[in-house]
């Protein structure tokens, strides 16, 4: 005990220096400080605007490298979420992307698409923990991104509720919003 007083403060110290100069372990640790504090973000249909044709044709990319058309996708509600490696706010929205998914299994598709490299993606180890990560060479216009991250709900080729920058998904309100949508597809 006697020990641990003595030293405790600069053991702290030096694990949290270790963590700010170590980029990798910066960025997960900012992730994860990040989503300790997030206030919610409550689903709604705040527009309804259809997505335009072109956008059905955007091309994904999995991390196995298989490319999809983003139509085929259109058979069940959608959670989209534009996301980079950098941005620590895009890690603790994953997280909360992979509690719902778990939830809703095979009801919902989600999708997390960078505009960053397979190898880019595959070297930050979000790979390893998430099976819902797209790239792409480009984002469509109909999703106006701006901010990281930016998700979006969409339904039946409309998109039901935009959302710039991260919060708390995981609610009851948000859970009844995705059972409705899952109920009335």
């Amino acid at each position: 005990m006697k020990y641990l007083k003595k030293y405790g403060s600069t053991v702290i110290l030096l694990i949290i220096l270790a963590i700010l100069f170590v980029p990798s372990w910066r960025i997960s640790f900012q992730g994860w400080f990040q989503g300790l504090w997030m206030s919610d973000i409550e689903f709604n249909t705040s527009s309804a605007d259809p997505l335009a044709p072109a956008t059905q044709l955007w091309n994904l990319t999995n991390m196995d490298g298989e490319e999809s058309l983003f139509s085929t996708y259109n058979d069940k509600p959608i959670i989209l979420s534009f996301w980079a490696t950098w941005c620590p706010s895009c890690r603790a929205e994953l997280a909360q992307l992979k509690s719902l998914q778990e939830e809703f299994k095979n009801k919902i598709h989600f999708i997390a698409v960078s505009e960053e490299s397979i190898e880019t993606i595959e070297q930050s180890k979000l790979a390893d923990k998430y099976d819902f990560l797209y790239t792409t060479s480009y984002f469509p216009k109909d999703f106006a991104i701006k901010f990281y991250p930016t998700l979006c709900i969409i339904n039946k080729e409309i998109t039901l509720s935009r959302f710039e920058g991260a919060g708390e998904i995981v609610t009851d309100n948000n859970r009844a919003f995705l059972n409705n949508l899952i109920e009335n597809k």
